[in-house]
């Protein structure tokens, strides 16, 4: 009988990082840049639901925002979680700070308009609306933010972490109808109203959002406790099982709740359930993931890819769409593109930024090894 130690790989020199963490940001983002050009470049005749090839684009990237939020936030809680300090000793508390500060500047400076400096007479948010909007850097600082606050809540209290986790996961999608046709605007200026709804321009606000990156807090949670359970076989397969429950019975959860508490956000919720219907498309992922890391070598690229996530995420939003200091292609060649065409730039434009990842680390290493005074910590 052959061994099953031949048919997996050897994780005993796995560095603090999850590999398979990684690799799901990497996928999440690759996921990210084609499904934005093709979405931006197709003509918009070819947009035809009734074609499968479409829908089941479509529908793949509908996946792609629930995988990166929940992967952001799993890497996150576990590199917060994995060395039991305290607050003052634990680099990586402050470090999240820091990150979650940074999101939200290069956030708000992607969207920033500086004709709005010379235009202070005149000056309203509702005018320059699109420079106050709330997207994914945003959305997935205020989720990181949730994280720290439920670490410092932890660290105060002595209740376990992953029940503040639990509690604002599961609040962050059970208040979704509420916060959803709530008029913000009547007690909020719209920068902070943006954060509650999508009705003034926002792409993601944080209810229900930033669910995605607590639900992936608690994994990290997990995997901090017992890390080598990402190595093993059955954490896939367990993924996968949790994915096709929340994707297939959600539905009827949300229905045994509604008739046990007659509440009617959980019957808003039966009947628009793309929440939990993608929260298990996100554990599908996963457990795939997962099973392949632990039985095929994942090129290191993968790896870095999924490491320069935020890099990858402002250069594609300058080279598709443009800023206010520039255009991009959407601007040149937007919405004119035909099937085959549309397939081969998109095919084009994920190896560009994986052709970007590979030189960046190559020029990094430069550095560290020419400048390591400068560059040997940071880098």
């Amino acid at each position: 009988m052959q061994n099953n130690q031949t048919t997996t790989l050897d994780h005993s020199k796995q560095s603090s990082r999850l590999l398979f963490i990684d690799v799901m940001r990497a996928y999440a983002i690759l996921m990210m840049i084609q499904g934005h050009w093709v979405d931006a470049m197709i003509e918009p005749a070819l947009r035809d639901s009734s074609n499968w090839i479409f829908a089941w684009w479509d529908h793949m990237r509908g996946i792609t925002a629930p995988v990166f939020f929940f992967s952001s936030g799993t890497i996150f809680s576990y590199l917060l979680l994995r060395k039991k300090l305290p607050i003052a000793e634990n680099d990586r508390f402050f470090k999240g700070i820091k990150r979650v500060f940074l999101l939200l500047l290069i956030g708000y400076l992607l969207r920033f308009n500086p004709s709005m400096l010379f235009d202070l007479d005149n000056f309203s948010f509702t005018k320059y609306s699109n420079s106050f909007a709330v997207d994914a850097l945003h959305c997935i600082a205020f989720g990181l933010g949730l994280v720290i606050i439920s670490y410092l809540l932890h660290k105060i209290t002595r209740v376990y972490i992953w029940i503040y986790f639990f509690i604002f996961a599961f609040m962050s999608f059970y208040l979704y109808p509420e916060f959803r046709f709530f008029d913000w605007l009547n007690i909020f200026p719209l920068p902070i109203a943006n954060y509650f709804t999508k009705e003034y321009g926002s792409g993601f606000p944080i209810v229900p959002w930033a669910g995605f990156v607590l639900w992936g807090a608690l994994l990290g949670y997990l995997l901090s406790k017992r890390v080598n359970i990402a190595f093993n076989r059955i954490f896939a397969l367990v993924m996968l099982a949790l994915g096709l429950l929340l994707r297939y019975y959600s539905g009827s959860m949300l229905d045994f709740l509604f008739n046990i508490t007659g509440d009617s956000n959980f019957h808003y919720l039966l009947h628009h359930n793309f929440l939990y219907f993608h929260l298990g498309n996100t554990f599908i992922v996963l457990g795939i993931l997962a099973l392949i890391s632990n039985y095929i070598k994942i090129p290191p690229i993968l790896s870095s890819v999924g490491k320069k996530t935020m890099m990858i995420y402002v250069i594609h939003i300058f080279v598709i769409y443009g800023t206010a200091y520039n255009h991009g292609f959407q601007y040149y060649i937007g919405k004119s593109q035909n099937y085959t065409e549309v397939i081969i730039s998109a095919i084009g434009i994920v190896l560009f930024f994986i052709l970007l990842v590979y030189v960046w680390e190559k020029v990094e290493k430069l550095l560290v090894i020419k400048y390591p005074k400068y560059f040997g910590k940071k880098l």
